[in-house]
């Protein structure tokens, strides 16, 4: 037997077929979410997610050596 791969979009809770693609009514559907594409909102959201937490020092300590005020924990010359 073969199964058929349709595209869709969820669009207020229901995944509405791209157009062409149709069902009968009451059949079965396995559905599997797509990763979200690179550089996509979605996407961004979930590294962010996927990222680990970062401490108020250490974001802070990033902030200074991203000014220039520090390199590598050495004081620079001025």
């Amino acid at each position: 037997m073969s199964v058929a791969s349709f595209r869709g979009m969820v669009r207020g809770g229901s995944v509405v077929l791209d157009e062409g693609a149709s069902l009968p009514e009451g059949m079965g559907v396995l559905v599997t979410p797509l990763p979200p594409a690179k550089g996509s909102p979605r996407a961004i959201l979930a590294a962010l997610k996927a990222c680990p937490p970062v401490s108020h020092e250490a974001a802070e300590e990033l902030r200074r050596l991203i000014k220039g005020r520090m390199t590598c924990g050495l004081q620079q010359p001025r």
